[in-house]
């Protein structure tokens, strides 16, 4: 789905004091986060991050508790920062308008890099590769199974509202009949009905969609339709929060601390 990945971010001009505490800041995340630092001190504001916790397994809720890769990557960014999380709940199609509004600090709620996107925020370097894929029901795997089924004239094709799969159904399938969905549940039950032929959706959301018990009648095709990353966004006018996150993230992949977290939620994951 994603085009261009090329974005053009504006280049603070970083003042001699500025840059200097910068390096401090970072310093000490990069210590916090490599345990140098005792992760309960916090000594910051807190860091208000804005999700729309209806995304399992990425970021969603359970009995009042935000769960997922997304929340255990926040809570650790707020360790690293010596900062309390804040989780605010936001509707998906309105986390930017907020960050915008400087209601939130920064959106991490499985965000993907569009070109569109990043004209009004700044993104953090990826933490990891998705795209989307598609699920149909296992008895027809002989039916649609094969690499291009999906494209053929007349596939009935669903996807969840205000997603990255709407705008891939919409651009690479002009010639299938679509069905927006407002859930997840609502297209896979349309699917299970036989009135689509394939469900598309994130690659975090089929990989743990196929490996539930819950929907053994169904299957995922593990042939990536788009190749997309996630990232997290921060307002453009605070490049000093995205340098001091991108210097988290780039610690954290270098000492492999992003896997762990990926696998206790998705333990199986096939690409192609």
């Amino acid at each position: 789905m994603i085009e261009d990945r090329r974005t053009e971010r504006a280049q603070p001009a970083w003042s001699g004091a500025l840059l200097a505490a910068l390096l401090v800041l970072i310093a000490s995340v990069l210590g916090c986060a490599s345990g140098g630092t005792p992760f309960s001190d916090f000594d910051g504001p807190p860091l208000r991050v804005g999700v729309s916790p209806d995304y399992p397994p990425v970021i969603f809720e359970r009995d009042g508790t935000i769960l997922g890769i997304e929340a255990d990557l926040a809570r650790r960014a707020g360790q690293a920062l010596k900062r309390p999380v804040e989780f605010v709940r936001i509707p998906f199609p309105e986390l930017i308008d907020a960050l915008e509004a400087g209601e939130i600090d920064v959106v991490m709620s499985g965000l993907s890099i569009t070109p569109e996107r990043a004209e009004r925020v700044q993104f953090t370097r990826p933490y990891m590769e998705v795209g989307q894929l598609s699920m149909i029901r296992k008895r027809d795997i002989a039916r649609f199974g094969r690499p291009n089924a999906i494209r053929r004239a007349g596939a009935r094709v669903g996807y969840e509202r205000a997603t990255t799969g709407e705008r891939f159904v919409a651009e690479a399938l002009p010639f299938a009949e679509s069905f927006a969905f407002d859930s997840v549940e609502a297209g896979l039950r349309s699917l299970r009905a036989d009135r689509i032929d394939f469900f598309v959706h994130d690659a975090p959301t089929i990989w743990q969609l196929a490996g539930g018990l819950d929907h053994r009648d169904l299957i995922g095709l593990y042939r990536p339709l788009t190749e997309e990353e996630l990232a997290w966004a921060v307002r453009r006018d605070d490049p000093q929060l995205r340098a001091v996150l991108d210097a988290t993230l780039a610690h954290w992949q270098r000492e492999g601390l992003i896997e762990p977290i990926v696998q206790r939620w998705i333990p199986v994951r096939v690409i192609r």
